[in-house]
């Protein structure tokens, strides 16, 4: 105990620096950034999981950052945007739900309804809620907490703590690799409420030739309540198809963070 302790305070600036790109994961990443996640808490795991990290390398492999107050502040700059780059990475995917979401409040006449999201503390559309807190749960279920910290850990040794910093030359690489991953999240976005779309369009051109051969009957009346009913109907059958689908996109995500790290990497 008191040799981890004298490794500790001997490393304190590492282990701050390691706290710190933990800390900016956290302010984004999923699970971790659910508004009634208390502050405090948020710091102490932040330090636990960077004490665990630092304990786990070996001492001859702990870095060793600036001396100087400017250019170890730097270093817990860049150390804190790699981190809320990280988190912010594994937050696109809930960013596709909500989009998915949305589209799918609007082919159902849900799009003037929102509800306050416990995760965001705003306005989001009902279904994108639903999908979401279903996703949360499939992240946890799947074990996407415990992948995370393998994220962590990973991290640590494709960027090393007070490593060289980020080269100017690699912003284009940045620049086209998150045009790309914002791209794609939009595309599976659309792609997830295609479905409800599609079966919503089928509806409706059914309803318009029922209309055209019955014209006294009132449309909107009969139309409204049925479009409702058919898209949760097909909501919930899809639903083990969208579990299958969430899981191989947590997958896809973190493959995305791993692909990021490398580009980085000197």
């Amino acid at each position: 105990m008191e040799a981890v302790i004298n490794t500790m305070l001997n490393h304190l600036d590492v282990l701050l620096l390691m706290m710190t790109r933990v800390a900016g994961i956290m302010v984004l990443a999923p699970v971790f950034n659910f508004q009634g996640f208390n502050n405090l808490a948020k710091i102490g795991l932040s330090f636990m999981i960077a004490l665990i990290l630092f304990l786990a390398m070996p001492n001859n492999a702990l870095p060793v950052p600036p001396h100087d107050l400017l250019s170890y502040a730097l270093v817990v700059a860049q150390e804190v945007l790699l981190g809320l780059a990280i988190g912010f990475i594994l937050q696109l995917v809930f960013a596709a739900i909500l989009t998915a979401g949305q589209l799918i409040d609007i082919q159902l006449g849900f799009g003037i309804v929102n509800v306050i999201d416990p995760l965001w503390g705003a306005q989001v559309p009902m279904t994108g809620i639903l999908m979401q807190i279903l996703a949360l749960l499939i992240f946890v279920i799947f074990d996407g907490h415990l992948l995370l910290i393998q994220v962590l850990a990973d991290s640590f040794r494709i960027l090393p703590v007070a490593g060289s910093p980020f080269s100017l030359a690699l912003s284009g690489n940045i620049a086209d690799f998150m045009v790309r991953l914002v791209s794609g999240v939009l595309l599976i976005g659309v792609q997830l409420a295609m479905p409800i779309i599609g079966i919503i369009l089928i509806n409706d051109i059914a309803l318009g030739l029922v209309s055209r051969t019955v014209p006294q009957m009132n449309l909107f009346v009969i139309g409204i309540p049925l479009k409702i009913i058919v898209g949760v109907a097909f909501l919930w059958i899809t639903l083990p198809f969208y579990i299958e689908g969430l899981n191989r996109l947590y997958t896809l995500s973190f493959s995305q963070v791993s692909d990021f790290m490398r580009i980085l990497s000197p």
